[in-house]
């Protein structure tokens, strides 16, 4: 049997550099609307493949663009 030594409480954790407040709540809203754009934009590209129409990956772009532009809104515009 191969012995296995118990973890010590004695290791600290490498300390992590606080991020500034406000440069995290503008990473964040970029990811959000980074990510709706991706989302549904490549929900539209799949629809726009299965129906021969190039109209919805526009659809898919916009509805992502303008979901995540809400989220952003929702999460740190209001009071």
């Amino acid at each position: 049997p191969v012995k296995v030594p118990a973890p010590t409480d004695s290791v600290a954790p490498p300390s992590v550099a606080p991020v500034p407040p406000a440069r995290a709540d503008a990473w964040g809203a970029m990811g959000l609307v980074t990510s709706g754009v991706f989302f549904w934009g490549g929900a539209g590209w799949l629809v726009s493949q299965w129906l021969h129409n190039r109209i919805f990956v526009m659809f898919g772009l916009l509805l992502g663009m303008f979901g995540g532009l809400y989220l952003v809104w929702f999460r740190y515009g209001r009071s």
